[in-house]
């Protein structure tokens, strides 16, 4: 009897090895899942670098899950897995052949490319300042679709990130609109000096790249929802009030925004005028009383519809190189242009 349970316990290892084999392996997981073409459809898959260190990275996709594992978005996790290679013809025609199951989590810590995932505004090109009175140039990043888009100072652009790495960063050459721009030499030089990025770093709220010789071409401060955009600042000219445009030959009102001593000056079209800002983030702006003087000047319609659509203020956007003002009910009210 003790002979045929033998047998019995020695086949039933026998098929059970024939069935599947075991492994373990340490990876590291990323606190990003990105979208990936998994067969079926699209659907949002783990990115994994294999190994031990992170000295030689090289992320990939994961299509695969893992049994007992949790996914926390911005933190990355060295895990050790269970690896079972299951026989073909014993796994369903939907399933993959490899199953993964969490042994244990080896270390935890935060995703630095996750702190890349916002919109910034450009603050230095080559240790140079930008002038804050022309339209800052941006840079949107969003590490889960692995695209970053943004305004060059005048031009949209948009482009893909072939590669990214917890300090490295390639580009791929985007696409740039072709509009004619008075600060083109400007641009140029911003996208010069982004096309020769390789690393980054970032540090509170300023994102710094850096060529593949590890000089400093680029920094970016971060746009805060409770701090005002800084691309806010500088000198806007009135193309529209309401959704009526501004006719060429009139005195055209212009606005100047000074964020540092939170301020507004600028001319209605005849007069001077100027306010304190009251109140300003990323998307509200509200000003004081406006002062102006009492000119009057041929064209007191226009300027008494600008100064009036100016009180009515509440929130604001930028898009491109526009700045547009919106009333309580969200209505525009004014749109100006760098």
């Amino acid at each position: 009897m003790k002979i045929k349970n033998a047998m019995f316990i020695a086949i039933g290892m026998f098929f059970l090895q024939a069935c599947s084999t075991t492994k373990t392996e340490t990876m590291w997981i990323s606190g990003i899942k990105s979208e990936c073409d998994a067969g079926s459809g699209k659907k949002k898959c783990l990115n994994v670098h294999k190994g031990e260190n992170l000295s030689d990275e090289k992320w990939e996709y994961f299509y695969n899950s893992i049994d007992g594992f949790e996914f926390e978005e911005g933190l990355m996790k060295k895990v050790e897995v269970d690896v079972k290679q299951r026989e073909e013809q014993n796994t369903p025609s939907d399933a993959s052949t490899i199953e993964y199951a969490l042994i244990k989590v080896l270390e935890s810590k935060t995703d630095p490319r996750f702190a890349l995932n916002n919109e910034w505004v450009l603050a230095t090109i080559n240790k140079s300042k930008i002038n804050k009175m022309i339209l800052l140039p941006t840079l949107k990043i969003d590490v889960k679709t692995m695209q970053v888009s943004g305004n060059g100072g005048c031009n949209v652009y948009a482009s893909k990130i072939n590669e990214l790495t917890t300090e490295t960063i390639d580009l791929e050459d985007g696409a740039v609109s072709a509009m004619n721009c008075f600060n083109k030499n400007m641009e140029a030089e911003y996208h010069k000096a982004l096309a020769q990025i390789k690393t980054y770093e970032v540090k509170d709220d300023q994102l710094t790249f850096f060529d593949e010789d590890g000089k400093e071409k680029l920094t970016f401060i971060k746009v805060d929802p409770k701090q005002p955009n800084p691309a806010l600042g500088g000198k806007w000219m009135n193309i529209k009030i309401k959704e009526d445009s501004i006719q060429k030959f009139n005195d055209t009102p212009e606005l100047t925004i000074d964020l540092d001593n939170m301020m507004i000056a600028g001319k209605d079209g005849c007069n001077n005028f100027n306010a304190s800002i009251n109140t300003v983030t990323s998307e509200v702006l509200k000003f004081d009383a406006i002062a102006s003087t009492k000119m009057m000047c041929p064209e007191m319609e226009l300027s008494n519809q600008f100064l009036n659509a100016l009180r009515t203020t509440v929130t604001y956007k930028i898009k491109g190189d526009k700045l547009i003002l919106f009333d309580h009910n969200q209505e525009q009210v004014l749109v100006f242009k760098k």
